[in-house]
């Protein structure tokens, strides 16, 4: 990633930047998100903040549940005005929340730790040692120096951040899985075993296995779901998964009649309904849009050895095949596209590489919208991006130079 401009071949500009400017650029970027952050955590009172929101955002929602699943009350909560009582009592900032609980009892085994910790500690250890699991999976895919300082400082690393979410677990789980299923086999299938807390952004991943031949990640894959599934049924009993899959049976629903925040998620279908195109249409273009991610991950899979193109195929395409997911789940992307990044540096960058990179380093900075933004969706933007780069670097350099 040396810089400045250079003459190509064909006469046209290649600009590059330098690593000093790059990191200027990203330190330009980041500074006032943790201007804000910082304001946010001085300000809050009773961890409440200034504009309304708890500290740490949605996890509220994790902290509450492992508390529930601690009392004996893994079940009721997936029952939506359950869970809101117990918000209301236990969480800050909990009252009059809309949250609701659909992950699969697995989920608890992650969480169950925090039950025993006041809410503050709690949210630091979550997101302190999410944080350090993904940077330390940044770095153990191969990423150093600038390219691992920008995955760090990307605002979509920030947005995992400041949400509370899960972002960083399952963009760890996810380079496990997809970086060396042929050289350490267990531990990939671990990892996508885990993924199973949050299954649809693992939908690819049987496909790339079985591409590329991956056959015993794959069963270390199934046979570790079986194993987590059963330990959760032991811990909390099968009526948990009852309850479980009809609570997302109602999600589905309100995802289909636009109940949920449509302007928040990265989808085809969301922005296609959120543009106003009738919900039969917008379904049939998820589902072409979902074909073309398994045709580039089956393709790269079975035909590359290029382990970042094959891990960003997968990150990518997690996108356009999930019937749902949101927009601090974009941090999945970063760590296998920057790989992608120092790739091109090394052999050779394409025409408008630069632009499609700063466009996906850049739109989760401004993500997630208002809910007043109808037609067009801000968050799909970046899905949009991260899979045209990744088709791109498909290609012959002659066809996309």
């Amino acid at each position: 990633m040396n810089l400045a401009v250079f003459n190509r071949a064909d006469g046209a500009a290649d600009i590059r930047l330098t690593a000093l400017q790059a990191k200027v650029g990203a330190i330009a970027v980041i500074l006032p998100l943790l201007a804000v952050g910082i304001a946010q955590i001085v300000l809050a009172k009773n961890y409440i903040t200034p504009a309304g929101p708890p500290l740490g955002g949605d996890f509220i929602t994790f902290w509450t549940a492992a508390k529930a699943a601690v009392a004996g009350q893994a079940t009721t909560i997936y029952d939506v005005e359950t869970f809101r009582e117990w918000l209301a009592r236990l969480a800050p900032g909990g009252e009059g929340t809309r949250f609701t609980w659909q992950y699969p009892p697995t989920y608890f085994l992650i969480i169950g730790l925090l039950a025993f910790l006041p809410y503050g500690l709690a949210y630091a250890v979550w997101t302190g040692g999410g944080f350090a699991c993904f940077a330390a999976a940044t770095r153990a895919a191969g990423l150093r120096g600038l390219a691992l300082f920008l995955v760090i400082a990307a605002p979509a690393t920030f947005q995992a951040v400041i949400t509370g979410q899960n972002g960083f677990l399952t963009a760890t789980l996810l380079l496990g899985a997809t970086l060396m299923p042929d050289k350490r086999p267990l531990l990939a299938g671990a990892c996508a075993a885990a993924l199973t807390v949050k299954p649809q952004l693992g939908l690819l991943i049987p496909i790339a296995y079985a591409a590329g031949g991956h056959w015993r990640a794959f069963g270390y894959a199934a046979g570790g779901a079986v194993v987590f599934a059963g330990a959760s049924v032991a811990a909390f009993g099968v009526e948990a998964w009852t309850a479980f899959f009809a609570s997302i049976m109602t999600a589905g629903g309100n995802i289909a009649s636009g109940v949920m925040p449509l302007f928040k998620m990265p989808t085809v279908f969301a922005a296609l309904s959120l543009a106003g195109v009738p919900a039969p249409i917008a379904l049939a273009f998820h589902l072409l849009g979902a074909g073309a991610a398994m045709w580039a991950t089956w393709r790269v899979w079975r035909e590359s050895d290029n382990r970042a193109l094959k891990a960003a195929v997968v990150c990518a395409g997690a996108f356009l095949v999930a019937p749902y997911a949101y927009y601090y789940e974009l941090v999945i992307m970063a760590a296998p596209i920057a790989l992608l990044a120092v790739e091109a540096s090394r052999e050779g960058w394409r025409r408008y590489d630069h632009l499609l990179l700063a466009g996906l380093f850049l739109v989760p900075m401004i993500l997630p919208g208002t809910p007043t933004q109808d037609g067009f969706n801000l968050a799909f933007v970046a899905t949009v991006l991260a899979f045209i780069f990744v088709l791109r670097r498909m290609q012959p350099q002659s066809l996309t130079a």
